[in-house]
Protein backbone atom coordinates (compact mmCIF):
# COMPACT_ATOMS: atom_id res chain seq x y z
CA UNK A 1 0.00 0.00 0.00
CA UNK A 2 1.48 3.33 -0.98
CA UNK A 3 -0.50 6.56 -1.09
CA UNK A 4 -3.49 7.14 1.14
CA UNK A 5 -5.42 10.11 2.48
CA UNK A 6 -6.92 10.67 5.89
CA UNK A 7 -10.63 10.98 6.57
CA UNK A 8 -12.87 11.63 9.55
CA UNK A 9 -10.90 14.27 11.46
CA UNK A 10 -12.64 17.66 11.82
CA UNK A 11 -15.88 17.71 13.81
CA UNK A 12 -18.59 20.33 13.25
CA UNK A 13 -22.29 20.80 14.01
CA UNK A 14 -24.96 18.38 12.82
CA UNK A 15 -28.70 18.14 12.31
CA UNK A 16 -30.57 14.85 12.93
CA UNK A 17 -34.12 13.81 12.04
CA UNK A 18 -36.19 14.10 15.22
CA UNK A 19 -37.10 10.74 16.73
CA UNK A 20 -35.17 8.69 14.15
CA UNK A 21 -35.10 4.92 14.64
CA UNK A 22 -31.81 3.08 14.25
CA UNK A 23 -32.60 0.79 11.32
CA UNK A 24 -31.42 0.18 7.77
CA UNK A 25 -34.46 2.15 6.52
CA UNK A 26 -33.55 5.38 8.32
CA UNK A 27 -33.75 8.66 6.51
CA UNK A 28 -31.31 11.31 7.70
CA UNK A 29 -31.49 15.06 7.34
CA UNK A 30 -27.91 16.33 7.12
CA UNK A 31 -26.93 19.97 7.34
CA UNK A 32 -24.31 21.27 4.91
CA UNK A 33 -20.86 21.04 6.52
CA UNK A 34 -21.98 18.37 9.03
CA UNK A 35 -19.84 15.51 10.29
CA UNK A 36 -21.66 12.35 9.17
CA UNK A 37 -20.15 10.35 12.04
CA UNK A 38 -22.33 12.43 14.39
CA UNK A 39 -25.50 12.00 12.32
CA UNK A 40 -25.47 8.31 11.38
CA UNK A 41 -24.57 5.56 13.88
CA UNK A 42 -21.50 3.40 13.17
CA UNK A 43 -23.58 0.27 12.49
CA UNK A 44 -25.49 2.13 9.77
CA UNK A 45 -22.46 3.81 8.19
CA UNK A 46 -20.58 0.52 7.85
CA UNK A 47 -21.49 -2.90 6.52
CA UNK A 48 -19.98 -4.72 9.50
CA UNK A 49 -20.34 -3.94 13.20
CA UNK A 50 -16.54 -3.81 13.56
CA UNK A 51 -13.42 -3.64 11.40
CA UNK A 52 -12.38 -7.14 10.31
CA UNK A 53 -9.08 -8.68 9.24
CA UNK A 54 -8.65 -7.82 5.57
CA UNK A 55 -6.34 -8.44 2.64
CA UNK A 56 -5.66 -6.37 -0.46
CA UNK A 57 -4.54 -8.35 -3.51
CA UNK A 58 -2.73 -6.17 -6.05
CA UNK A 59 -2.54 -6.78 -9.79
CA UNK A 60 1.25 -7.23 -9.53
CA UNK A 61 0.78 -10.19 -7.17
CA UNK A 62 1.61 -8.36 -3.94
CA UNK A 63 -0.64 -8.45 -0.89
CA UNK A 64 -1.18 -6.21 2.14
CA UNK A 65 -3.14 -6.81 5.34
CA UNK A 66 -5.06 -4.47 7.65
CA UNK A 67 -8.31 -4.13 9.58
CA UNK A 68 -11.07 -3.18 7.09
CA UNK A 69 -14.74 -2.37 6.73
CA UNK A 70 -17.05 -1.18 3.95
CA UNK A 71 -18.36 2.39 4.31
CA UNK A 72 -21.84 3.14 2.95
CA UNK A 73 -21.00 6.83 3.17
CA UNK A 74 -18.11 6.55 0.72
CA UNK A 75 -19.21 3.43 -1.17
CA UNK A 76 -15.75 1.96 -0.68
CA UNK A 77 -13.72 -0.24 1.64
CA UNK A 78 -11.81 1.62 4.36
CA UNK A 79 -8.81 0.35 6.36
CA UNK A 80 -7.03 1.16 9.63
CA UNK A 81 -3.29 1.85 9.39
CA UNK A 82 -0.53 1.37 11.99
CA UNK A 83 -1.33 4.79 13.49
CA UNK A 84 -4.99 3.75 14.01
CA UNK A 85 -6.15 6.23 11.38
CA UNK A 86 -9.15 5.28 9.21
CA UNK A 87 -8.20 5.67 5.56
CA UNK A 88 -9.46 5.31 2.00
CA UNK A 89 -7.49 3.54 -0.70
CA UNK A 90 -5.91 5.99 -3.13
CA UNK A 91 -4.61 3.49 -5.69
CA UNK A 92 -7.68 1.43 -6.55
CA UNK A 93 -6.57 0.94 -10.16
CA UNK A 94 -3.70 -1.20 -8.85
CA UNK A 95 -5.99 -3.40 -6.76
CA UNK A 96 -7.36 -6.67 -8.12
CA UNK A 97 -9.62 -7.59 -5.21
CA UNK A 98 -10.13 -7.03 -1.50
CA UNK A 99 -11.09 -9.52 1.20
CA UNK A 100 -12.78 -8.19 4.34
CA UNK A 101 -13.07 -11.20 6.61
CA UNK A 102 -14.58 -13.73 4.18
CA UNK A 103 -16.26 -11.06 2.06
CA UNK A 104 -14.89 -10.44 -1.44
CA UNK A 105 -14.91 -7.04 -3.19
CA UNK A 106 -13.95 -6.04 -6.70
CA UNK A 107 -13.09 -2.51 -7.79
CA UNK A 108 -14.75 -1.00 -10.84
CA UNK A 109 -13.82 2.47 -12.03
CA UNK A 110 -16.55 5.03 -11.46
CA UNK A 111 -18.48 2.84 -9.00
CA UNK A 112 -15.97 1.92 -6.31
CA UNK A 113 -15.93 -1.43 -4.52
CA UNK A 114 -18.58 -4.04 -5.34
CA UNK A 115 -19.35 -6.86 -2.89
CA UNK A 116 -19.52 -10.31 -4.51
CA UNK A 117 -22.44 -11.80 -2.57
CA UNK A 118 -22.99 -15.08 -4.44
CA UNK A 119 -21.16 -17.32 -6.92
CA UNK A 120 -23.01 -19.25 -9.64
CA UNK A 121 -20.44 -21.47 -11.31
CA UNK A 122 -17.93 -18.67 -11.79
CA UNK A 123 -20.44 -15.92 -12.53
CA UNK A 124 -20.86 -13.78 -9.43
CA UNK A 125 -23.65 -11.49 -8.30
CA UNK A 126 -22.28 -8.20 -7.00
CA UNK A 127 -24.05 -5.80 -4.67
CA UNK A 128 -23.20 -2.23 -3.85
CA UNK A 129 -24.83 -0.40 -0.95
CA UNK A 130 -24.45 3.32 -0.38
CA UNK A 131 -26.27 6.41 0.79
CA UNK A 132 -28.01 8.52 -1.84
CA UNK A 133 -29.23 12.06 -1.80
CA UNK A 134 -33.00 11.82 -2.10
CA UNK A 135 -34.70 14.25 -4.43
CA UNK A 136 -31.84 14.33 -6.93
CA UNK A 137 -30.93 10.69 -7.49
CA UNK A 138 -34.56 9.47 -7.77
CA UNK A 139 -33.54 5.85 -8.32
CA UNK A 140 -32.23 6.36 -11.84
CA UNK A 141 -31.94 3.32 -14.07
CA UNK A 142 -28.62 1.49 -14.11
CA UNK A 143 -27.71 3.03 -17.44
CA UNK A 144 -28.21 6.50 -15.96
CA UNK A 145 -26.58 5.76 -12.61
CA UNK A 146 -23.16 7.22 -11.93
CA UNK A 147 -21.06 7.64 -8.82
CA UNK A 148 -21.75 11.38 -8.89
CA UNK A 149 -25.37 10.69 -7.94
CA UNK A 150 -24.31 8.98 -4.71
CA UNK A 151 -22.75 10.17 -1.51
CA UNK A 152 -19.80 7.94 -2.42
CA UNK A 153 -18.62 10.72 -4.73
CA UNK A 154 -16.61 12.29 -1.92
CA UNK A 155 -15.14 14.96 -4.20
CA UNK A 156 -18.64 16.46 -4.33
CA UNK A 157 -20.22 15.34 -1.08
CA UNK A 158 -17.67 14.27 1.55
CA UNK A 159 -14.49 16.28 1.91
CA UNK A 160 -11.10 15.03 3.08
CA UNK A 161 -12.05 15.69 6.70
CA UNK A 162 -15.05 13.37 6.42
CA UNK A 163 -17.58 16.20 6.57
CA UNK A 164 -20.65 16.36 4.37
CA UNK A 165 -20.21 19.23 1.91
CA UNK A 166 -23.13 19.83 -0.42
CA UNK A 167 -22.71 21.76 -3.64
CA UNK A 168 -25.21 24.33 -2.35
CA UNK A 169 -24.61 26.39 0.75
CA UNK A 170 -26.67 26.48 3.95
CA UNK A 171 -28.99 23.59 3.05
CA UNK A 172 -30.18 20.36 4.61
CA UNK A 173 -30.03 17.19 2.51
CA UNK A 174 -31.99 13.96 3.02
CA UNK A 175 -29.96 10.75 2.72
CA UNK A 176 -31.26 7.18 2.32
CA UNK A 177 -29.69 3.77 1.77
CA UNK A 178 -29.80 2.21 -1.69
CA UNK A 179 -28.50 -1.02 -3.25
CA UNK A 180 -27.63 -1.68 -6.88
CA UNK A 181 -26.48 -4.94 -8.43
CA UNK A 182 -23.71 -6.04 -10.76
CA UNK A 183 -22.66 -9.15 -12.67
CA UNK A 184 -19.03 -10.24 -12.35
CA UNK A 185 -17.93 -12.59 -15.13
CA UNK A 186 -15.30 -15.32 -15.05
CA UNK A 187 -12.62 -12.78 -16.05
CA UNK A 188 -13.61 -10.63 -13.05
CA UNK A 189 -15.10 -7.92 -15.26
CA UNK A 190 -17.77 -5.98 -13.38
CA UNK A 191 -20.91 -4.78 -15.20
CA UNK A 192 -24.40 -3.62 -14.24
CA UNK A 193 -26.98 -6.36 -13.69
CA UNK A 194 -29.10 -5.75 -16.78
CA UNK A 195 -30.74 -8.00 -19.34
CA UNK A 196 -28.16 -7.24 -22.10
CA UNK A 197 -25.27 -7.93 -19.72
CA UNK A 198 -26.87 -11.18 -18.59
CA UNK A 199 -26.87 -12.26 -22.24
CA UNK A 200 -23.17 -11.35 -22.45
CA UNK A 201 -22.19 -13.64 -19.59
CA UNK A 202 -24.32 -16.52 -20.92
CA UNK A 203 -23.85 -16.18 -24.71
CA UNK A 204 -24.44 -19.88 -25.45
CA UNK A 205 -27.80 -19.98 -23.69
CA UNK A 206 -29.43 -16.70 -24.72
CA UNK A 207 -32.63 -18.33 -25.92
CA UNK A 208 -33.25 -20.35 -22.75
CA UNK A 209 -32.36 -17.42 -20.49
CA UNK A 210 -34.68 -15.13 -22.46
CA UNK A 211 -37.50 -17.66 -22.12
CA UNK A 212 -36.91 -17.79 -18.36
CA UNK A 213 -36.99 -13.99 -18.10
CA UNK A 214 -40.27 -13.78 -20.01
CA UNK A 215 -41.89 -16.51 -17.94
CA UNK A 216 -40.79 -15.18 -14.56
CA UNK A 217 -40.87 -11.38 -14.97
CA UNK A 218 -37.47 -10.86 -13.41
CA UNK A 219 -36.78 -7.50 -11.76
CA UNK A 220 -33.09 -6.66 -12.17
CA UNK A 221 -33.17 -4.42 -9.12
CA UNK A 222 -34.30 -7.22 -6.77
CA UNK A 223 -31.64 -9.44 -5.22
CA UNK A 224 -33.79 -12.57 -4.95
CA UNK A 225 -34.91 -12.32 -8.61
CA UNK A 226 -31.30 -12.01 -9.76
CA UNK A 227 -30.22 -14.99 -7.68
CA UNK A 228 -33.03 -17.06 -9.17
CA UNK A 229 -32.14 -16.30 -12.79
CA UNK A 230 -28.42 -16.84 -12.17
CA UNK A 231 -29.13 -20.16 -10.47
CA UNK A 232 -31.22 -21.19 -13.49
CA UNK A 233 -28.59 -20.05 -16.01
CA UNK A 234 -25.75 -21.73 -14.14
CA UNK A 235 -27.45 -25.13 -14.53
CA UNK A 236 -27.76 -24.91 -18.31
CA UNK A 237 -25.40 -27.02 -20.37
Amino acid sequence: MKTWFLIFSAMVSVSVVRGQIKSANDIYRVKNGSDLTKVIPFEERFQFTRFLDGQVLFRNGKMSKAKMNYSLVHGEVLFVDAKKDTLLFNDNDLIRKILVGENLYFYTKGHGHVHAIADFGGIRLGKKQFLVRMGNEKYASYEQYSATSAISSYSSFVNQNGNFQDLESNVKVILKRRSIFFLIDQNERVMFATRPNLMKVYPKNKRKVNEYLKANQINFEKEEDLKNVLEFASRLE
